[in-house]
């Protein structure tokens, strides 16, 4: 594809590009799909986290009022009869064959001791309770839902309890159900006692302060995580959704909601890894399926490299041929090709290459410079003068001619003279427009081409020129002076010719005229020259 001297060629160019183009493309596209189905996994995940912590928060607040409609009911049962230890037994054991809400309920008399229990193997009856929960329920006298505790059974439990008041009002203690938080129970049984889904996701519920009171792992029931961001929401009454770190350092997508009745939070929440583990797979298997098109896209590009490489290989061809004054002197032979471009390219080589020998035998000569001083020789100024002529260039020139220059020759010697002369281009250079062309015409006569300047233009750089020699000593230490003589093209001069005769006669005036001075030529109408 690539030869030392050669360079590399342009199918392979062409390909290369196109290669790198659509591999680019796809490098850029397959990383803006990641980042865009992320975010919108990530959206969609914390979307059905949300709606589902909120299905959640409407069961369990369900089963809370449940619960307590179940303890308010008992209560009114034993405030319409004076039971006694055996009835209340028994009553006990009949809500607890009926009614699965709770793993245990209990008849509390107002002193804190247990009249009856259910189910009866727990042994705790005659016993006082003592835990914060059973205090509170006798100090308030009203419906109550504990936060999670240890009972004197050693259990991690919730108490829900409703006071007991007998028919005159009086307060005769209170009837307790409760919740077994790390052994099956109602929560567990209504909220599902779940295996992790498959993308890791699962939902767990806390207390008003931060306690778990139901997780999918066991041992997690009791911790506090109220340093959790998202419990930190939660208790401080809030619901939505967000990226969470929780305590154990995961990152989740979590949704989380609120039970009125009792300000739990229930979280559900699906780990961030799954989400990006899923988002790498849809890009891979992507593509895995954009490969077969890549393929064939790369091998039409192929083709079509090759096709339109063609005919630019044949111009190619040609040039190295042209390359010599024999190859530039035969005909380029006619290619027609189905690309407009190549034979567009076609037409504009073969019109370079008509100019480049036309002007290579109108400009076939090598230096364009006078060696003395550096200006530019008259071949050149005739070139420039030829091709302002075929523009219909306006333009005016000065002719300058040093005085007396043969006097400094005799008296100073040739090098001196030569001297002079250079001291004489220097100043024409600095004096000049950017656009200017200083010349040396021969001898001690030296011509300006001024392009677009007016006679009066070309007078005042005349002047400027012809006052700075004057007013700085030359080479030989002396003073010397110019005579110059100014024209213009086309008016009134019609030709170039004509033009320099104007301007020498101009010049002729100067002289005549005591030298030193500089004179314009006007029209032949007027007298011939004006200075």
């Amino acid at each position: 594809m690539r030869s030392s001297k050669k360079g590399f060629k342009i199918s392979f160019v062409i390909s290369s590009i196109v290669l790198f183009s659509v591999l680019s493309t796809l490098l850029i596209n397959s990383i803006v799909g990641y980042q865009a189905e992320k975010s919108s996994l990530y959206n969609t995940t914390l979307e059905l986290n949300r709606i589902h912590s909120d299905e959640m928060s409407k069961t369990t607040q369900t089963i809370i009022l449940s619960m307590k409609q179940t303890v308010r009911a008992t209560a009114q049962y034993f405030t319409k009869e004076n039971s006694s230890d055996e009835a209340a037994q028994k009553q006990l054991d009949f809500l607890m064959s009926t009614d699965n809400m709770f793993n245990s309920v209990a008849l509390v008399d107002k002193t804190g001791l247990v009249r009856a229990v259910s189910p009866g193997n727990l042994d705790i009856v005659g016993q006082k309770l003592t835990s914060q929960a059973s205090r509170q329920a006798l100090e308030l006298q009203k419906p109550l839902m504990s936060e999670p505790y240890k009972a004197i059974t050693n259990r991690l439990i919730i108490l829900v309890s409703h006071p007991v008041f007998d028919l005159n009002g009086n307060y005769n203690g209170f009837i307790s159900g409760t919740i077994y938080l790390q052994e099956p129970n109602s929560l567990k049984k209504i909220l599902g006692e779940q295996p992790e889904a498959n993308n890791g996701s699962y939902y767990y519920v806390v207390d008003a302060t931060g306690n778990i009171i139901y997780h999918p792992d066991p041992e997690r029931i009791g911790d506090n995580v109220i340093t959790n961001p998202v419990i930190q929401k939660i208790v401080a009454g809030g619901s939505g959704q967000g990226e969470v770190t929780n305590t154990k350092g995961v990152h989740f997508l979590a949704g989380y909601s609120i039970v009125p009745e009792t300000g739990w939070g229930i979280v559900a929440q699906t780990p961030k890894d799954y989400v990006d583990q899923s988002t790498e797979r849809l890009i891979t298997w992507m593509a895995l399926y954009s490969l077969p098109f890549l393929i064939i896209v790369f091998a039409l590009v192929l083709w079509l490299s090759h096709k339109l490489s063609q005919p630019l290989s044949r111009l190619a061809h040609i040039a190295s041929r042209l390359n010599n004054v024999d190859g530039m002197n035969k005909e380029i032979p006619n290619i027609d090709h189905w690309n407009y471009e190549a034979n567009e390219l076609y037409k504009a080589i073969a019109k370079a290459f008509h100019i480049m020998n036309k002007r290579t035998e109108e400009l076939s000569f090598e230096a364009q410079t006078d060696p003395l001083t550096g200006l530019t020789n008259r071949r050149t100024m005739d070139a420039i003068l030829g091709l302002w002529q075929e523009q219909s260039k306006s333009f005016s020139i000065i002719m300058l001619d040093l005085d007396h220059f043969k006097l400094v020759n005799d008296t100073y010697g040739h090098q001196v003279g030569d001297q002079v002369l250079q001291f004489t281009a220097g100043i024409m250079q600095s004096e000049k427009r950017e656009q200017d062309y200083c010349c040396r015409y021969g001898g001690e006569e030296f011509t300006m081409l001024l392009p677009d300047a007016t006679a009066e233009q070309a007078f005042l750089l005349a002047e400027r020129i012809r006052t700075r020699i004057e007013s700085t000593n030359c080479p030989t230490g002396k003073i010397i002076t110019l005579s110059l003589g100014v024209a213009s093209y086309p008016n009134p001069a019609l030709d170039i010719h004509r033009l320099f005769k104007n301007a020498d006669d101009a010049l002729y005036q100067a002289k005549h005229n005591g030298r030193n001075q500089t004179v314009v030529y006007m029209n032949e109408s007027e007298p011939k020259v004006l200075s």
